[in-house]
């Protein structure tokens, strides 16, 4: 029976239609910006474009306590003494106090002293006092982080968690100045009153310049806000109400509140006089008081506010992503930055064209090896088509996720083609061992390459997966990259080549 043609093969058409997804992700949409040139929509990390690097410590304590008074006598007294926020849970034997501030072993066992407490022991007799934060919390500052950079445009850059002690934030192209304000500071939070125009005209994610003009300043958040007031999930009255973040006003805030809803109108015609909340200069939440909260506000300050967001998933999304902007001017502990260090956008250029020529030669030297191997065009040129192919695919990858290429990623990727190199050999080798045969029996020899392939494969993706779950900096990338890979190649490429090499020879 007749082999029907290479582009009818559903190995080598599957292989096609993800190269023009690759090159769609990379050069078509989203449109990449116009002065991307070559790079499309490809994001890549500060030692390739220069930027800022900083280590983030968070300021605590997890201890076990024993005391003879209450947990809540505890957490009110450990406040008091170290004037720092501590919360506590149950723990297997012993109630777990995460405080949030440095505090030594040795001053916390003498300040326990005066309440008649001590640090516990775990079983294995050790105190129980370990320096840094609970999960959760150093999770919930990571977000908070996260937040502030999306708001300033910096959507790509993802912090990084070492232990409950540390966070990593790489800010590829931004200055080490901007970088510790950015990150070392807690955020401007602030309430502003609609002034002019009509309900609508203040929209999420507009800045403090659109709507300046627009709106007046109520107060901010650090002197209007109870810093921990703010309700650590959404509310709602009932199924059919909509869902809200909750946060209580200090005195001057909800002063303040009600002299600019009183001054500007806002207790008369709320629609059109919204109050309007923003983060580092950009809005994050506009609505207008409710008629109940209105006609309360005139009459007198109001503190306890919901900010609605609305009904449904999205409201509850919405009102989760609020909460969050809500405490992101303040973190939830102390950051202290330990460590800093800039590369400068000409160094990071030069990296950049070194990691691009290395890439280069890499695939040429591959494809001049393996040509003087076989001495036969009619294969090399298939398999530089199925590395070059390898090479596409991980950059739409990469796009596709917007993920940051840096120095690890590439080495990634030239380890990639190596091992792909390797792996078309034997596929090749298997097949003009046996020479010219019939189709079973050359398909049985594939096969067996296969096999091989899959082990080889397999023993590979292993090892780079468990170096990817350990929080070891950009040696993820490395790792993420070489398994992206190694998969694209047995599910793409490597079928693919066997089917071009079948039919040539």
């Amino acid at each position: 029976m007749k082999e029907k043609g290479l582009l009818t093969d559903v190995r080598v058409l599957a292989l096609l239609v993800f190269l023009c997804a690759a090159l769609i992700a990379i050069y078509v949409y989203p449109p990449p910006p116009a002065d991307a040139g070559i790079d499309g929509n490809l994001k890549y990390g500060l030692d390739l474009v220069g930027g800022s690097w900083l280590q983030l410590q968070l300021k605590g304590a997890v201890v076990g306590i024993e005391a003879p008074v209450s947990d809540d006598a505890v957490a009110s007294f450990l406040e008091e003494q170290l004037n720092a926020e501590v919360v506590y849970f149950t723990g297997d034997d012993v109630t777990v106090y995460e405080i949030r501030k440095s505090v030594t072993k040795e001053n916390l066992s003498a300040i326990l002293t005066e309440i008649g407490g001590s640090i516990a022991k775990r079983p294995d007799g050790t105190d129980f006092y370990e320096t840094g934060v609970t999960t959760e919390t150093r999770d919930e500052t990571k977000r908070i982080i996260e937040i502030k950079l999306n708001l300033l445009g910096l959507a790509d850059i993802q912090p990084r968690t070492v232990g409950n002690e540390f966070i990593l934030v790489d800010l590829a192209g931004v200055d080490i100045g901007t970088a510790k304000s950015i990150v070392g500071k807690p955020g401007k939070f602030e309430i502003r009153m609609q002034t002019n125009g009509t309900g609508g005209d203040v929209a999420q994610l507009m800045t403090l310049g659109e709507v300046e003009n627009i709106t007046a300043h109520v107060v901010f958040g650090s002197e209007g806000i109870e810093a921990q007031s703010v309700g650590a999930v959404p509310i709602r009255e009932d199924e059919s109400s909509p869902w809200g973040a909750t946060f209580t006003l200090t005195e001057e805030g909800a002063i303040a509140l009600r002299d600019a809803a009183l001054e500007y109108g806002a207790t008369n015609n709320p629609l059109d006089h919204e109050v309007a909340m923003l983060l580092d200069d950009v809005v994050i939440y506009s609505a207008p008081l409710s008629t109940g909260l209105a006609q309360d506000i005139e009459e007198h300050p109001v503190y306890r506010l919901r900010a609605e967001t609305g009904l449904e998933n999205d409201g509850l999304e919405r009102a989760k992503t609020l909460i969050v902007h809500l405490k992101a001017g303040v973190l939830p502990v102390n950051v202290e930055i330990i460590g800093s260090g800039e590369v400068p956008a000409y160094l990071g250029a030069k990296f950049k064209e070194g990691a691009l020529i290395a890439g280069l030669a890499a695939l040429f030297f591959v494809v001049i090896v393996v040509f003087l191997r076989y001495r036969e065009r009619k294969i090399v040129l298939p398999m530089f088509f199925a590395l070059l192919s390898e090479l596409i695919l991980m950059l739409g990858f990469a796009a596709v996720i917007n993920w940051q290429l840096d120095l690890p990623s590439i080495a990634g990727i030239i380890a990639v083609i190596g091992t792909g190199v390797d792996q078309l050999v034997i596929i090749t080798d298997e097949i003009l061992a046996g020479g010219r045969s019939s189709t079973s029996m050359y398909r049985k020899r594939v096969s067996f390459a296969f096999g091989i392939i899959f082990v080889s494969a397999f023993t590979t993706i292993v090892a780079m997966f468990a170096l990817a779950l350990m929080a070891l900096g950009t040696l993820r990338g490395f790792a993420i990259i070489t398994i992206v890979g190694l998969v694209i190649g047995i599910l793409l490429t490597r079928p693919a080549y066997a089917r071009m090499v079948e039919e040539i020879l």
